[in-house]
């Protein structure tokens, strides 16, 4: 008998029966609200990866920034509520974390950030963007993250960065050295609860305060 995998949030339709919930958070000094459901990657609380990630930002941003792997949205919406400078753009291939981080795009009354549904390869065409920013999904495979970074680093202007979170026992030093071979310069930002928030950096000065690795 053939075994059937278990279902993942980077399943593009997951199977869980719905169970909406909302989860109301305070980030950067900021109250948000989001609605969340079974099926999508931590329903129940914000991560500790995405907030590590969140705090490494020298918020505000500025430009066009990516949200590559959105879920139901809290980086995305924190990130362009925070950066009214900013064009944020979310792109999620779970069908039901995208709709509810469309959901919650109006709930938090953000109006510079708009979320994309499919695989990013294809639905973000020839896009390009001067910061991207990802808390990737590690448990779909290295081959998924890699193509990931390598797409990422395709994207950039010139000048832009690319921030990532990763869990250290999760391949953190494999990672770093594939943004070494990839980027003009890597710095490590934060590094707490075991994970670590990197900077890549496409050319460009090195900022104050980043520590390289």
């Amino acid at each position: 008998m053939r075994q059937v995998e278990p279902e993942h949030y980077f399943s593009p339709q997951p199977s869980s029966p719905s169970a909406e919930m909302e989860l109301t958070v305070e980030l950067h000094g900021r109250q948000f609200t989001f609605r969340t459901d079974a099926g999508v990657f931590s329903p129940n609380f914000i991560d500790r990866g995405t907030r590590l990630l969140l705090r490494s930002l020298p918020l505000p941003l500025k430009g066009d920034v990516l949200d590559w792997g959105a879920g139901y949205g809290p980086l995305g919406i924190v990130v362009a509520a925070l950066s009214p400078a900013a064009r944020v753009t979310m792109v999620e291939v779970n069908e039901r974390a995208a709709g509810l981080a469309q959901i919650n795009v109006e709930l938090n009354r953000v109006t510079n950030a708009e979320v994309l549904a499919g695989d990013a390869f294809q639905v973000l065409g020839e896009r390009e963007y001067d910061v991207i920013l990802t808390n990737p999904p590690i448990h779909a495979g290295k081959s998924v993250v890699t193509a990931l970074i390598e797409d990422a680093r395709r994207r950039l202007r010139e000048g832009g960065e690319f921030r990532m979170v990763v869990r250290t026992q999760d391949g953190a030093k494999s990672y770093l050295r594939l943004l070494q071979e990839l980027f003009a310069r890597v710095s490590l930002e934060d590094m707490r609860g075991g994970y670590r928030a990197f900077r890549a950096l496409v050319g460009g000065p090195e900022t104050a305060g980043s520590k390289p690795v």
